[in-house]
């Protein structure tokens, strides 16, 4: 409302009723203001979900291969082997197609104002944006070591490659619970502090469509460094499944060497 039309408004209804509409301009700006706010952490998460419920469908894809090569080695049956082969296959394939497809995340100088206003690293969020291609190539090796145990026709061969496949299997399977952990708890890295309204808009918009993201008896933390602790534990699980890896390599190579040692 402009100064001219302030005073004659006054001038019509007296001061009092000047002041109620002062103290109603005050209101509707502040609505307004709200209303900025309200948009401004959506812009956020929208674009948040974006990103992250496409590495979550990876993820949730990753399981379903890994769940027909457990079944298999469950029921080593003609149909389960089948079944296996064509799930990783597949999967194997549109994850390649996928990773050729990927296009680099670019942060809008508009979302990078809104990050700032709310103390996120713009840095640190455009890096997590762009892991999509990271991960991609993880469980594209992964799928390729699969689908190289099960490739064998003959069964004496899938026989001998069986112990080596069991191994790999369950240590993919391991491997990835904890990191399905650490990316659920990833989320609530970038969302801790935030409550009502915002934070049930992070539920609506990223948690209720999660697929395969998940820990086990999940709880909301408040603050990054309790987030940060619970993080660093499927970090220290994923450390102690790498030296399994490690040492199981290890015996394969000292097994191996031991066969092509000369007989007496």
């Amino acid at each position: 409302m402009q100064g001219s039309e302030m005073k004659k408004m006054m001038r019509k209804t007296g001061f009092g009723g000047a002041l109620l509409i002062i103290l109603a301009s005050a209101l509707l700006a502040g609505c307004g203001k709200e209303a900025d706010d309200r948009e401004n952490y959506r812009k956020i998460v929208d674009d948040y979900a974006v990103f992250t419920l496409e590495q979550d469908g990876d993820s949730a894809a990753y399981d379903r291969a890994l769940e027909a090569v457990g079944s298999y080695l469950e029921n080593d049956s003609g149909d389960s082997l089948e079944n296996a082969r064509k799930v990783v296959s597949d999967t194997l394939e549109q994850m390649e197609s996928d990773a050729d497809k990927a296009v680099s995340y670019e942060l809008s100088e508009e979302l990078a104002a809104v990050l700032a206003e709310y103390g996120v690293d713009q840095e640190e969020y455009a890096i997590n944006a762009n892991m999509r291609a990271a991960y991609l190539s993880d469980y594209i090796e992964s799928l390729k070591t699969l689908r190289y145990y099960l490739e064998p026709e003959s069964k004496a061969e899938r026989d001998l490659l069986r112990d080596d496949l069991e191994f790999l299997y369950g240590f993919q399977r391991d491997s990835q619970t904890s990191e399905k952990g650490f990316y659920y708890y990833s989320i609530n890295y970038w969302f801790a502090g935030w409550d009502g309204d915002q934070k049930a808009y992070v539920e609506e918009k990223v948690i209720k469509n999660l697929k395969s993201y998940e820990a086990e008896n999940p709880v909301w933390e408040d603050s990054r460094d309790a987030v940060e602790q619970k993080m660093n534990l499927y970090l220290d699980q994923m450390e102690e499944l790498q030296y399994r890896l490690e040492e199981h390599i290890g015996r394969s190579q000292e097994d191996l060497y031991q066969m092509e040692l000369p007989s007496e």
